[in-house]
């Protein structure tokens, strides 16, 4: 007959006996150890009696070791043990915790939930995985449950409550890049030049806010977060996202940066702002709060829909919100302006840029308002159109790239934050 425990004795640092417990699992399998907090074995079989009756011999879960039992409480922001370890090391925001939250609420317990958390196996897994294929689920989407799941599992065998990671044993699926045709030049035209009134339905506010994402690659919470004390003479500066639920928050890449804007964009700030002052500039409430993502991702839809495209044409070719990062970082190296540069104004982290451009000088990035002030160049139509005088010169050919030889490259250096924001010309 198998015992459910061992008992042992520890010495431990304060130097005085405290007895142990190993348990086991239903295949024989020792898991632990852990203390009962007692000095002698019959008041700590007593102790391991009660926690049998109780269906937790096996600390950390609350009742059987499911895996909907362990869930409980693992994304809680204020009792999680392991959020609790996480933000003794990095930035974390509550919206990360919700969003797995989401996850495990919708998608893992209802697959996972009764299942011993020692019976969650890389084949279990794998099979998984087949299932919500099966379910036509996108293989990024299935990753990013696939990450949620990988988190839990991997705390329950560092904590010993699983004697092995499953993830040991199982790889994401193969991430399936999908050729999407981004906004072309003419679409932008139409859409922010030379009909925005109808595109838009005359709203300021849902034209300028898709306008400032497209031309800088922020994030739709970033743009929301703008208010008018972050605009300046040729750039704004960007410090925090714009949470419904929590407000103001850090950014996703905890970074407070400068970035380049055209005469035109800080303009159309500078009407939002006569409107909302130094509050939020994309508000319906006079600055108080701004609108919600949904108010800017609807609005988004129906200029497409104005501009012809039908919801099957959006939906293939992923135009929403998001996508004008893309069209952003598209449209910038396409015209040459260097990737580091690249990077600096899209915030987006990688290998080969660990660093900030803390140290900000408009001139410096000549090359991506001109990308700007290009896109947003009214073009003559056909009517207007006029035959070049002859006494005109011939225009010079251009370099490669806008301004390629106009200013040297770009220095990155490091300086404190302090008094980022005080040392730039702000708007008025």
């Amino acid at each position: 007959m198998r015992n459910d425990y061992t008992l042992f004795n520890r010495v431990v640092p304060s130097g005085k006996t405290v007895v142990y417990y190993y348990a086991y699992n239903d295949d024989g399998i020792r898991l632990g150890p852990w203390t009962t907090g007692l000095a002698n074995k019959t008041a700590a079989r007593n102790y391991c009696n009660g926690l049998i009756r109780k269906g937790v011999l096996v600390p950390g879960i609350k009742g059987m070791t499911t895996f909907e039992a362990y869930a409980t409480e693992f994304w809680d922001w204020d009792k999680s043990e392991y959020l609790l370890h996480r933000r003794k090391r990095r930035k974390l925001t509550q919206g990360y915790a919700e969003k797995n939250q989401k996850v495990v609420d919708y998608t893992l317990i209802p697959y996972y939930g009764k299942m011993r958390l020692d019976k969650i196996t890389g084949d279990v897994i794998d099979k998984w995985l087949d299932y919500m294929i099966a379910e036509k689920y996108e293989n990024s989407t299935i990753n990013g449950y696939f990450g949620t799941l990988m988190t839990m599992m991997k705390w329950a065998a560092r904590k010993k409550y699983i004697v092995r990671d499953p993830f040991l044993d199982v790889q994401r699926l193969m991430d399936e890049q999908k050729d999407k045709q981004l906004i072309t030049d003419d679409e932008f035209y139409t859409m922010f030049v030379d009909d925005w009134k109808r595109i838009w339905n005359n709203d300021l506010l849902l034209c300028t806010a898709n306008k400032i994402a497209a031309l800088t690659g922020m994030r739709v919470s970033e743009v929301l977060a703008l208010q008018g004390e972050h605009v300046f003479d040729d750039h704004i500066f960007v410090s925090v996202q714009y949470d419904t639920k929590h407000g103001d928050r850090d950014t996703k890449t905890k970074t407070k940066d400068n970035i380049p804007l055209t005469g035109e964009l800080i303009k159309d700030l500078r009407k939002l702002m006569k409107v909302n002052g130094n509050g939020y500039l994309f508000s319906l409430t006079g600055g108080d709060k701004p609108v919600t993502v949904k108010h800017i991702y609807n609005g988004l839809q129906r200029a497409l829909k104005r501009m012809g495209l039908t919801d099957e044409q959006i939906k293939e070719r992923g135009l929403n919100v998001h996508a004008w990062r893309h069209f952003c970082n598209t449209e910038l190296l396409k015209r040459g302006v260097p990737l580091k540069k690249v990077q600096a104004v899209t915030r987006h982290k990688s290998g080969r840029m660990t660093d900030r451009y803390t140290h900000f000088d408009p001139l410096e990035f000549a090359e991506v308002t001109k990308v700007q002030a290009d896109l947003l160049k009214r073009k003559p139509r056909k009517h207007e159109s006029k035959k070049p005088e002859a006494s005109s010169p011939k225009e010079p050919s251009s370099p490669k790239g806008p301004l390629a030889n106009e200013r040297p490259a770009l220095t990155l250096v490091k300086i404190p934050e302090q008094g980022k924001v005080g040392q730039n010309k702000q708007a008025s």
